[in-house]
């Protein structure tokens, strides 16, 4: 039997566009939902709005097949313009937050799936709660995307570093998660009958839930494109990256620590917004070069300008910066709890695995950075690990395991 996909997502990250374009390019996508879809609108001149409809396009042959739905997505960003001390909105779980989307999408395909040509339902966190509900009724195929570690693995996470950082409390929203939306993951991986993760570390998490798990397969995202040709020469103060939500989620206090046991001289450049309260972070953002907000083309150029790409994360499902600096020829630094030690596999000096809560591994590493031989040897083979993680082999496992569960 040929599979027909409904799939639906509130926004274009990369993987969910590389998804759809996958089940487009095997011809088994039926339709395609997500908040905004600017394919015809791509080449307005509308100032610092241009780019973020470029963000928002669609190969052609997703294109035809999509469904926008776009006032409560041009909602949502306009409220997270407002300035924070005026903003009536919580950006988290109220009616203009990305939480509120998702649902709406949930709702959406919960529909769909009573068409009888529809085989398959390929939905993602927070969306899938009601459309897997209602699949089950239709004898409607289950795929669960979960782009992030399993929430009680989280939450455990969370609670000791609260203890071991309490200053730092206040950025690990994931503490504050209502029941009802914890309730609603659980819904969701109850009803999935397969998942797709994009790191062994997300798997991994999966330990953790009280119930059964249907099979997991693991696709680690693609590499984007290379922003220049020409390697920066690793010469002078040892500059480092860090790009993220500026929360200890990230582990980026252990950064911060981390920087004065460099035995080198380091430039540390900060990309992020703030995530809930904290003084000594907003302190440190004061001593290091620090931009709230880029458009990706300028990140990119900014990754391939410094020598170290750090994400120390406590907890994370996969962390597209990595792939992003790989791509560029920047080795990176991060923890077992991200997609790490899956794009590193086989490729050596391309980057490094440390501990989590360790600035004194973090440290070392970058210390290590200080020769410049050694330096100029990492970008290339940050470059090789790159290679190895194209966007068409990721469509390939995608499809691989939408059309596998359909034979027959």
């Amino acid at each position: 039997m040929t599979a027909r996909v409904v799939i639906g997502h509130p926004v274009l990250n990369d993987n969910v566009r590389h998804t759809a374009l996958a089940l487009a390019e095997a011809g088994i996508l039926d339709r395609f939902h997500t908040g905004l879809d600017t394919t015809r609108a791509q080449n307005l001149r509308l100032g610092p709005l241009s780019s973020e409809l470029r963000r928002r396009t669609l190969p052609e042959s997703v294109h035809r097949r999509t469904r926008a739905h776009p006032f409560g997505e041009v909602a949502r960003l306009a409220a997270l313009r407002l300035p924070r001390k005026i903003n009536p909105f919580d950006p988290h779980l109220g009616p203009l937050s990305i939480q509120a989307r998702s649902q709406a999408i949930d709702r959406v395909l919960a529909r769909e799936v009573r068409r009888p040509e529809i085989t398959t339902v390929y939905a993602y966190e927070d969306s899938a709660a009601d459309a897997f509900a209602a699949a089950r009724s239709q004898g409607v195929r289950t795929l669960y995307d979960l782009p992030i570690g399993y929430w009680r693995t989280g939450r455990a996470i969370f609670a000791e570093e609260a203890e071991r950082r309490p200053e730092w409390r206040g950025t690990l929203t994931g503490l504050r998660d209502p029941e009802w939306k914890l309730e609603r993951k659980d819904r969701e991986l109850a009803g999935a009958d397969e998942l797709i993760v994009a790191s062994s570390f997300t798997a991994r998490t999966l330990a953790d839930y009280p119930g059964q798990v249907g099979s997991v397969s693991v696709i680690p995202y693609g590499t984007p494109a290379r922003a220049q040709e020409e390697l920066v020469a690793g010469e002078g103060a040892i500059r480092v990256l860090f790009v993220g939500g500026l929360s200890q989620r990230k582990g980026i206090a252990d950064l911060f620590d981390a920087i004065p046991l460099v035995d080198a001289s380091v430039e540390l450049t900060v990309v992020g917004r703030r995530v809930g309260e904290c003084a000594p972070r907003d302190r440190m953002l004061d001593r290091v070069t620090w931009h709230e907000s880029l458009p990706h083309a300028r990140i990119l150029e900014l990754i391939a300008a410094h020598d170290v790409l750090v994400l120390p994360s406590l907890f994370e499902g996969f962390g597209l910066v990595l792939t992003e600096a790989l791509s560029q020829g920047t080795p990176i630094i991060a923890t077992d709890h991200t997609a790490a030690p899956d794009l590193l596999a086989g490729v050596e000096d391309a980057g490094w695995i440390v501990p989590i809560r360790s600035p004194e591994a973090i440290g070392a590493r970058i210390t290590d950075l200080n020769d410049p031989a050694f330096r100029a040897h990492s970008r290339e083979q940050a470059l090789s690990a790159a290679a190895l993680r194209s966007w068409e082999a990721y469509r390939r496992q995608i499809v691989a395991v939408v059309e596998g569960g359909d034979e027959g």
